[in-house]
């Protein structure tokens, strides 16, 4: 089985919290400031500087409590009295900037980070305003944008010495968000790089037994699941799943994810008692319908599946679709992900209709969400033409199994063994529409291909070649 892409990178996207904090009807403290800063206004006048740093104060206790929008005002007005390009105009940008940024008013937010970057010094203090444009980047779609922003964030770092924990813990999320962008445009040798410096700043900045590292540790592991070291990366999930199991409680989402990411890899070690067990013990942590639990039902489905219980399969992966297909379109993939599960099922069930139908949907959202020429897709063609040529419409299922090829040959490489997997597929096509030179040609390429993949003693190898001795 293929390592599941990103399955995992996005569990913790960052370690820091920017920009306003829990939202409460009151801010604690709000009237006495807002007294100390009449008080100013009154003996001192508008303009004096311990006035405008009393109505800073008061702006940046009404967004740290989620009063946003009363903030904006009152950093504005002081703004006015400020010289915005000395240290307290600079400070009193990023209070505004981080106001207007909790409330959704990126595009304003991104105007005075920047004007403050300009004002900054080019050590932490900067680096910790690049942090803040780097996630309005990632929220607006600028992945380029970002990853720049977090590069320039980490040399600004790099220029200091001694760091303060908070500029300790804002660098080792910058190198985990670096990470999440490579992963994510397929650099994983890069994306591991970052991922393995994310892990080691964790450890320093928040200590070894916090959640936050243990995160940090996972998505490590994801990348060496990725790269194809599974019993590595289930070490460095167990080891994770320790953490989070103490810091957090057992029944925690954030140790469900690492359950169910646990499970993925067992899987593909073929461990599968184990992967059941982290399945299992992942959904009793999302009792209540939501996507996450749509997400472990599918996994739990495909098992079944890969252990021969069709019937099981289809009944978690029927739930599986239902709760993705009522998270929207942030979840369409994981949706085509349970869709080819279960047309699996519903195949091996002999419900071929139902199958055809199923995975049809699925084809049709891998080709939306991926692209016309992405290894799923092509995955969802064989599995979708395997159908058809059960039914007997081999006219139907031929283009979709080369059309599998070609696409697993330019992006896999030809001698991989997916390719090996569609050429057999296709050998029996050829056989039975009576090409039986084109069959033989498939079927010696397959057997090559996968004598390589499973090995020369595999049975399904064997089988291959007493159906090229018949040929003969």
């Amino acid at each position: 089985m293929r390592p599941r892409r990103g399955a995992f990178a996005g569990l913790i996207a960052a370690t820091l919290c920017f920009g306003a904090g829990p939202v409460r009807s009151e801010a604690p403290f709000e009237a006495l400031y807002r007294e100390a800063y009449n008080r100013r206004l009154q003996e001192f006048g508008p303009k004096h500087p311990d006035t405008v740093e009393s109505l800073v104060r008061l702006g940046a206790l009404l967004a740290a409590h989620g009063r946003a929008e009363g903030a904006e005002p009152v950093l504005r007005q002081a703004l006015k009295v400020q010289d915005a390009t000395g240290p307290a105009g600079s400070a009193t940008l990023l209070e505004l900037a981080d106001a207007l940024s909790a409330i959704g008013r990126n595009s304003e937010a991104m105007e005075l980070y920047g004007r403050s970057l300009k004002l900054a010094p080019s050590g932490p203090e900067g680096a910790m305003t690049l942090l803040k444009i780097a996630r309005l980047r990632e929220m607006g779609g600028d992945d380029d944008g970002a990853r720049q922003a977090y590069v320039e964030a980490l040399e600004r770092f790099e220029t200091v010495t001694q760091l303060s924990v908070d500029e300790l813990r804002a660098r080792a999320t910058a190198m985990n968000g670096l990470g999440l962008l490579l992963e994510a445009e397929g650099d994983l040798p890069a994306a591991e790089e970052a991922y393995r410096n994310s892990a080691s700043a964790h450890v320093l900045a928040f200590g070894v037994g916090h959640p936050a590292t243990a995160a940090a540790r996972a998505n490590l592991a994801n990348a060496v699941a990725l790269r194809g070291e599974a019993a590595n990366a289930a070490a460095l999930l167990e080891q994770s799943l320790a953490v989070m199991r103490v810091a957090v409680g057992p029944r925690h989402e954030d140790a469900a994810r690492l359950l169910n990411r646990l499970g993925e890899i067992c899987e593909t070690l073929g461990r599968f008692d184990e992967a059941q067990e982290h399945y299992l013990d992942a959904l009793a942590a999302w009792r209540d319908p939501s996507p996450s639990r749509g997400l472990v039902l599918a996994d739990l489905g495909r098992l079944s599946g890969v252990r021969g219980d069709p019937a099981a399969a289809q009944q978690s992966l029927a739930e599986a679709v239902r709760l993705l297909e009522a998270a929207g379109d942030a979840f369409a993939i994981d949706l085509a992900e349970a869709l080819y599960s279960y047309g699996s099922a519903l195949r091996a069930l002999g419900r071929l209709d139902d199958s055809e139908s199923i995975l049809s949907r699925a084809l049709s959202i891998r080709e939306r969400s991926l692209g016309g020429s992405h290894p799923d897709v092509a995955l969802t063609l064989v599995g979708l033409g395997g159908v058809l040529h059960l039914q007997g419409e081999l006219a139907r299922a031929g283009p979709l199994y080369r059309r599998a090829l070609e696409i697993q040959e330019r992006t896999l490489g030809l001698e991989h063994a997916e390719v090996g997997e569609t050429l057999y597929n296709l050998a029996h096509l050829q056989r039975a529409i009576g090409d039986s030179d084109g069959a033989r040609e498939s079927f010696q390429r397959s057997a090559r291909i996968l004598s390589v993949a499973y090995g020369p003693d595999d049975p399904f190898v064997g089988e291959i070649r007493a159906v090229l001795r018949s040929l003969r």
